[in-house]
């Protein structure tokens, strides 16, 4: 299937429901160039986990990994087979390594949803609806997932954008705070940096939720561009992925911590996964907001 496109007269956006319901391109329209915000998809061929090379994906129905024996599924903890051939662990759900179908679309909007039998991987059934709108110089995303079981489950939302590193890469956010486990499973809360600094993506190399988010950041890309990132529902944790050594950097607002079923399991309060009964549905949106 051909990339969907999604253009206003300042930003422009290519999408593929097949691959993922993943973004391949979103760029900002300046002086007559266009610049990338999230990093675009730039392989020759597009397979099924293509995603993983994309600009973006949501994680649905959770963010992050689940350890293995750390799901509980009829009253027991269970493993779950590996998402992804590049991936140690379970991790990001279904969506992101399946296709979407099309419900609607507009020059500027589409809606996608993809449904799960809880037959393979995540044992129980739901759907998910995303929504992306362009909004004159901003990206909204919206994610619901409804629980379609007769039994209810642990779930959670994640936004999970990739950025092409630069020299002036960084992002000011009010949290640097972190949960961490150590050997003996103890508890310990770790504060990165203070409050509003700037998080500089040359210099620190990390993989963690920042919790407590008041769900404002500013982060900048390169000398053309500055994004604020927003929260409009459900998003209260932000985390960083900002490996050594390599082109790009991942700043992803969550619903839920990373590890969280294995946090919960240790009784750990802030794993922020959302208990969803028989028929209930739980929705979490962000606003990528660009600054020229």
């Amino acid at each position: 299937m051909k990339n969907g496109i999604l253009e206003n007269d300042k930003l422009y956006l290519e999408y593929n429901s097949n691959i993922g319901g993943s973004i391949f391109k979103f760029q900002a329209k300046l002086n007559d160039q266009k610049y990338d915000i999230f990093r675009r998809f730039n392989k020759r061929n597009i397979k099924k986990y293509s995603s993983y090379f994309s600009g973006y994906f949501s994680t649905i129905p959770y963010f992050g990994a689940i350890k293995k024996k750390t799901l509980l599924y009829n009253n027991e903890y269970i493993s779950l087979p590996r998402t992804h051939p590049l991936e140690p662990d379970t991790i990001h759900g279904e969506g992101w390594v399946n296709k979407w179908k099309i419900l609607r679309t507009t020059n500027t909007s589409v809606s996608l949803k993809f449904l799960h039998n809880g037959k393979k991987s995540f044992p129980f059934k739901y759907y998910a609806i995303q929504k992306f709108s362009l909004l004159k110089n901003s990206l909204e995303i919206k994610v619901t997932i409804k629980n379609i079981d007769q039994k209810k489950f642990d779930c959670g939302i994640g936004f999970h954008p990739w950025f092409n590193i630069d020299k002036k890469s960084k992002i000011f956010s009010n949290t640097y705070k972190f949960i961490e486990i150590d050997k003996k499973n103890k508890i310990n809360n770790k504060k990165l940096l203070k409050s509003n600094e700037s998080f500089d993506f040359n210099k620190i190399n990390i993989d963690e939720t920042f919790i407590d988010w008041n769900g404002n950041a500013k982060l900048i890309l390169n000398k053309h561009l500055k994004v604020l990132i927003k929260n409009k529902k459900n998003v209260k944790n932000l985390h960083i992925y900002s490996p050594k050594n390599q082109s790009f950097f991942c700043v992803e607002p969550v619903t839920n911590i990373r590890d969280s079923y294995y946090y919960k399991k240790l009784n750990v309060k802030n794993h922020g996964l959302k208990n969803l009964k028989p028929g209930k549905t739980f929705e979490a949106a962000v606003i990528f907001k660009i600054i020229f």
